[in-house]
């Protein structure tokens, strides 16, 4: 279904909207992104209601916070649209795990629904949040299902605002327990993926979370595209030396041509039931991610984590070598 486009409202008029009804609709709330969304909703007095999918796998939602739950399956426009009713403003994310390589047409579809059936309920406020270096035209099928992603929701009409979050850290992301639990599986030497200077701007999944609920009160912000990283820069041999320190463990880094850990990451994939090491991750390896260290102090008006203070969850007694056997062979 190709979505119909709307005339978007004035900034005023969508701050009055906000003030007569404050139900956020969060889909992928089982993901690291969506349930620190969901906490920061919370906590800044709106209602949450997430979309919980159908699924064979454990969904984990966010604890200790009061939110109300929809089943609806994503290409079902008659459930979506009941998922909306009292729902002012929709806040869109997509899953980061090993398997999001599998979906990214999936989401595309996915995010086209969505905004179908928004126009359709008119829920007027959508906020995606994207990735940076989204582009409809890359090479590299993470970026290009972003980018197309992205191309929909500027299409279609509603008082959009997109995020383009750099690689994004904290409590239950795909990324940063990976490397622990590679760490864990080769005691001595770390083998890494030479980079040359391809850099990233690591940012606290809390900073984002606060970014996206921010956004919501914000109508100047409609219709714009905004980066959002941390406070600094890396190349990818700092980031994994800052990620392991963080989990008290000291490897030397044996860095190898990329074309050779591609290989060895095919092969354990063919192998394996589940990626030991997820293909889309070389997409970030190629095309990095950094934005301008200011964007979240120069629109949000605070200040961003450093990584030091984003990676407490690597510190947990957790059996790293046993979760990373039972994440790669066990069948779900």
């Amino acid at each position: 279904m190709v979505p119909r486009k709307y005339p978007a409202c004035k900034p005023s008029d969508c701050d009055m909207e906000k003030e007569e009804g404050k139900m956020i609709l969060v889909t992928e709330a089982t993901d690291f992104k969506g349930r620190a969304v969901v906490r920061h909703l919370v906590t800044e007095q709106y209602e949450a209601r997430c979309i919980l999918q159908p699924s064979q796998h454990e969904q984990k939602l966010p604890s200790g916070v009061p939110f109300s739950t929809i089943s609806a399956q994503m290409d079902d426009l008659p459930s979506l649209r009941a998922a909306m009713q009292d729902v002012t403003a929709i806040i869109h994310t997509f899953e980061e795990d090993e398997e999001l390589g599998y979906r990214l047409e999936d989401h595309i579809a996915t995010t086209t629904n969505l905004i179908a059936a928004a126009q359709e309920a008119d829920v007027r406020r959508f906020i995606y949040l994207s990735r940076l270096g989204a582009d409809r035209t890359s090479a590299y099928p993470l970026f290009l299902a972003s980018g197309k992603a992205e191309a929909i929701v500027r299409e279609s009409g509603l008082n959009y605002t997109i995020l383009q979050p750099c690689l994004t850290v904290g409590p239950g992301d795909p990324f940063t327990p990976m490397l622990v639990m590679l760490a864990k599986f080769f005691p001595f030497i770390l083998p890494i993926p030479e980079s040359g200077q391809t850099c990233f701007q690591p940012l606290c999944v809390h900073d984002l979370a606060k970014c996206a609920v921010a956004t919501l009160k914000r109508g100047t912000m409609i219709g714009q595209t905004i980066p959002v990283g941390g406070p600094e820069h890396f190349t990818f041999e700092q980031l994994v030396t800052e990620v392991l320190a963080a989990a008290g463990l000291k490897r030397r880094l044996l860095r190898l041509r990329v074309p050779f850990i591609q290989w060895m990451a095919a092969l354990a994939n063919a192998l394996l039931p589940h990626d030991p090491i997820p293909l889309w991750w070389f997409d970030l390896l190629a095309v990095g991610s950094t934005s301008d260290l200011l964007s979240i102090p120069r629109h949000f008006d605070f200040e961003a984590r450093r990584i030091s203070e984003c990676l407490s969850h690597l510190q947990s007694k957790r059996p790293w070598r046993r979760d990373f056997i039972r994440g790669t062979i066990t069948r779900r």
